[in-house]
């Protein structure tokens, strides 16, 4: 089955979770596809009680008060989650929509994409060396 939206935007983030708001603004729905089986992207996960000086108007907020914060803003818009997965493959389609498909075998077509991503943190990226199987899963001395 594929799903439809106007657009997905990929990254569960602060930059993510406010592009909810501002689609929402317009009456564009979306649908958030992120790798953490959370929303909140590097300010939930891995300081969430740091706290953040660079966010307008606010003098200082940690990043789980900002992804709360985030989280509430963007609720009314009824955007709809894909968490724990990835985007795998996106395809441009006769009719120019965008079908996109994740590594939970999820499909969805959207008229645009908003790209929100900042997953290097989280996700392993192998060394680009030939004939390394071999060395996966194990401990290099």
């Amino acid at each position: 089955m594929i799903e439809k939206t106007d657009v997905v935007i990929i990254g569960a983030g602060p930059v993510g979770l406010f592009a909810i708001f501002e689609l929402g603004l317009l009456n564009i729905s979306c649908h958030v596809i992120d790798n953490l089986d959370k929303p909140g992207g590097q300010c939930a996960e891995l300081y969430p009680e740091k706290p953040i000086y660079d966010i307008p108007s606010r003098v200082s907020i940690s990043g789980q008060e900002l992804t709360d914060d985030l989280l509430a803003q963007a609720k009314p818009f009824k955007p709809v989650y894909h968490l724990s997965q990835q985007v795998e493959k996106i395809e441009k389609l006769e009719s120019g929509e965008w079908l996109i498909m994740t590594s939970v075998n999820k499909s969805i077509k959207a008229k645009c994409i908003v790209i929100a991503a900042g997953a290097g943190s989280f996700v392993p990226r192998k060394l680009p060396i030939s004939d390394i199987a071999h060395l996966e899963e194990k401990n290099i001395l």
